[in-house]
């Protein structure tokens, strides 16, 4: 399960179970390698969560090492068929954490569109992925990359993008792209985005001994004070805070650390949303 706690509040239950479905379909992976699906897309809103339920579930099987992570930004087509050849062993998953797959032109997204479907295509066997277009570009002649090579790996995709994005995006290749997948939804209204938070801080201890963005002195999480300071903040300000999500705590916990005389206007000009859009 995700948390170690006895939930009472639904609201926050049904964000818990998503990302406990993330965390379960996300070891699956590790756990089941001749499961037939190769691909798992996990959609949702920024901040809440998705990556950590993710890399939790290598951390607690201790299969960090069989996983690649490549994080942020675009994403060549070039570099992507690299990536694929390197992590193409049956127990290697490479994780494609908010990187551009949809949002390039041509022949570039249609060749990196190509090449995910034939990465997550269901098969008990390996899958052979080609690109003629390889046998001439620097970056396979550089890494040793075969034009052609059979692929037995396993793909996660995870994204900001809505799945109305992904078709606008995709277009001809969305219907066949989706059907490779297991397709989780994380997205979350603004009260599951503040009780989800709210529960995370006070009931699984996310600013403290848990918290994975922030250690001194060899000490995990932030002192009592500034996590005690940061949850008045939220409840204080959460009908003005541009959003309320777990990444939003941990910025204010991080302001009131380092700016304990003025991090309440540091949070105020910065994640309130006074004056937006002027």
């Amino acid at each position: 399960m995700t948390t170690e706690t006895l939930i009472q509040n639904p609201v926050v239950q049904r964000v818990v179970d998503k990302f406990d479905t993330v965390y379960k379909m996300t070891g699956s992976f590790i756990d089941n390698k001749d499961s037939a699906i190769k691909g798992l897309l996990i959609s949702g809103d920024a901040g809440t969560g998705k990556t950590h339920w993710v890399r939790k579930a290598f951390v607690d099987r201790n299969a960090q090492s069989d996983a690649e992570y490549i994080k942020g930004g675009s994403i060549s087509a070039a570099a992507l068929f690299v990536k694929l050849w390197q992590n193409s062993a049956k127990h290697r998953v490479l994780i494609l954490d908010d990187c551009d797959l949809i949002h390039r032109s041509g022949a570039e997204k249609r060749d990196i569109l190509d090449m995910i479907k034939g990465a997550t295509e269901p098969s008990s066997r390996p899958r052979q992925i080609s690109w003629e277009r390889a046998t001439r570009n620097p970056l396979m002649m550089a890494t040793g990359c075969p034009p052609t090579f059979e692929y037995d790996g396993t793909v996660i995709w995870i994204t900001n993008d809505t799945m109305s994005d992904i078709k606008k995006a995709a277009k001809q290749h969305y219907e066949a792209l989706v059907s490779r997948f297991n397709i989780i939804k994380c997205y979350f209204n603004d009260d599951e985005k503040l009780l989800y938070t709210l529960h995370l801080i006070k009931e699984v201890d996310m600013l403290g001994t848990k918290c994975e963005a922030f250690e001194q002195n060899g000490v995990r999480g932030y002192p009592e004070e500034v996590q005690a300071d940061a949850l008045k903040y939220i409840n204080k300000n959460y009908k003005t805070l541009t959003e309320i999500t777990p990444r939003v705590a941990v910025k204010l916990a991080d302001l009131r650390h380092h700016f304990p005389a003025e991090w309440e206007t540091l949070a105020d000009n910065q994640i309130g949303n006074w004056g937006e859009g002027q």
